[in-house]
């Protein structure tokens, strides 16, 4: 199903949010708004029934698998100018080495920006029922072997 907007930001949607971004006239943030647009339209293309909340941040896109900030907090962070795609994840608390724990890292291509992103839901263990996201990590593993 296609990510939606959590309901606590239900002035526009993560399109039209993104989309203000894009018609900048600062290339910054034009580039951000056009790269995020993208991410967006790769995450409804690719989990069709995995349900994804988006909050935004600034220009950053928080994800999480319910529509409720207060019960639980975001799983998988990121944003891009098209060039440098940053990502970061929450460690599930029973993996954490110390308190608030997270993973960043960088991908300098969409490619491997897709990769990470399906790594940091696998791994912050915010959809461990999604079949779609199981399937997708599989997949990726036996690839990098």
């Amino acid at each position: 199903m296609p990510i939606k907007r959590c309901s606590d930001q239900k002035r526009q949607t993560l399109e039209e949010f993104y989309s203000e971004w894009a018609s900048s006239e600062s290339d910054t943030s034009s580039g951000i708004g056009k790269c995020m647009l993208s991410i967006i339209e790769f995450i409804n293309v690719t989990f069709k029934e995995t349900q994804i909340y988006g909050l935004t941040s600034h220009a950053h896109l928080l994800l999480r698998p319910i529509d409720n900030w207060t019960e639980v907090d975001w799983f998988v962070a990121f944003v891009s100018n098209g060039k440098d795609f940053h990502i970061e994840y929450r460690v599930p608390k029973n993996k954490q080495s110390w308190e608030n724990a997270k993973v960043t890292g960088e991908a300098k291509s969409f490619e491997k920006f897709k990769k990470f992103l399906i790594i940091a839901m696998t791994e912050s263990e915010g959809w461990t029922e999604s079949q779609e996201l199981k399937k997708l990590y599989l997949k990726w593993k036996t690839q990098s072997e």
